[in-house]
């Protein structure tokens, strides 16, 4: 996932999925707050609960209002659009 798609997640509820340092997938619900580029980790997305490398994420599943879930964002797929 790059900054400029995951610019698009800021403000919205989502499930985020991602590999940790050994390779297992973690995952959260939770509003992302900024996205950030720190110099020699890369992007990183702030969240309520986690910062997580861009890098690692796998999944990202958008929590709409009306509590449905859709997919945003897939590591081995395309990148998929955010409606606002």
């Amino acid at each position: 996932m790059g900054i400029t798609e995951a610019k698009k997640l800021i403000g919205k509820t989502c499930v985020v999925h991602w590999l940790d340092r050994l390779g297992r997938e973690l995952n959260i619900t939770s509003k992302i707050h900024d996205v950030t580029f720190v110099p020699l980790y890369g992007g990183y997305l702030i969240s309520d609960t986690e910062d997580i490398r861009l890098d690692k994420v796998t999944e990202v599943m958008l929590i709409r209002d009306d509590g449905s879930i859709s997919p945003a964002f897939m590591a081995h797929g395309e990148s998929l659009p955010v409606a606002a």
